[in-house]
């Protein structure tokens, strides 16, 4: 390893306040790991890695329902006036999930889409008309 790959290494060992590796947090299993992560509060331990797993999931998470609605894979669940901040986002799951503690051990992914869609519902689709069909 040359020396300035090792001094890099060594700033950033100081930066994070640790040479030693420390995992980020638990298994993210359940809605509850979720919210663990995104209600942190400043000064709370690790706040800025868990702020940023939080808003890491949501970013991807996001990403990947915009591009299969986009493709017509799935129809639209959550459908917010203007696109939201991440902050915005993170608050409305963070009151949704402590509003519905019975949906905790559900995958994070299900708790967290079960947010969105009560905080930005779509607009219910008017139902179609049966087709009629036409007898010889």
């Amino acid at each position: 390893m040359s020396s300035r790959m090792a001094a890099s290494f060594l700033l950033l060992a100081v930066a994070t306040g640790s040479a030693e590796a420390q995992p980020l947090d638990p298994k993210l299993e359940t809605t509850r790991a979720l919210l663990e992560l995104c209600s942190a509060q400043p000064g709370s331990p690790r706040y800025g890695a868990r702020l940023s797993y939080c808003e890491g999931f949501i970013a991807g998470t996001g990403l990947l329902y915009e591009k299969l609605v986009e493709a017509g894979a799935i129809r639209p669940w959550a459908c917010a006036p203007s696109p939201p901040s991440a902050e915005e986002v993170r608050n409305a799951f963070v009151t949704w999930a402590r509003a519905n503690p019975r949906y905790l051990d559900e995958p994070p992914v299900d708790g967290f889409w079960r947010a969105m869609a009560a905080t930005w519902p779509c607009p219910a689709e008017p139902a179609k008309p049966a087709a009629t069909r036409k007898r010889p």
